[in-house]
């Protein structure tokens, strides 16, 4: 398992060490899609929540690799069927959606945990780049 909190983490370290995990424990995964999907949950974080608070976990189970980001903020995610292509935002939870084979959105207690979901390659396909599968 793999964790970054917002204390000690920038969003840059956060995809940095994302990625070294990703390296040693999850040779077959899409790393580029799982950074791009922590920068993308990582920045809505700190745009969006009172004081940019935030906590990352990546972890393997039953052949799936799990990150979960928690935020303080209350405000949950709405996907935007059309958004604006001006630099404002809107863009991000669709771009999570497609890189993920799942994703969904909780409340908790202080805030909400976004989670996205990847089935991880078995067999020879892990050994290849996900590129090539």
């Amino acid at each position: 398992m793999f964790t970054a909190h917002s204390q000690a983490s920038s969003p840059a370290d956060a995809r940095r060490l994302a990625a070294a995990y990703l390296d040693a424990h999850c040779p077959g995964a899409d790393a580029e899609a799982v950074q791009i999907v922590v920068s993308e949950l990582v920045t809505n974080a700190v745009r969006h929540t009172p004081d940019g608070t935030w906590s990352l976990v990546l972890r393997l189970e039953e052949g799936q690799l799990i990150l979960e980001i928690t935020d303080d903020s209350p405000e949950l995610p709405t996907p935007r069927p059309n958004p604006p292509l001006d630099g404002r935002g809107g863009l991000g939870l669709g771009l999570v959606e497609k890189l993920s084979d799942h994703t969904a959105v909780a409340p908790t207690a202080r805030g909400k945990t976004i989670t996205a979901w990847w089935k991880l390659p078995t067999g020879d396909q892990a050994e290849r780049p996900a590129s090539e599968r």
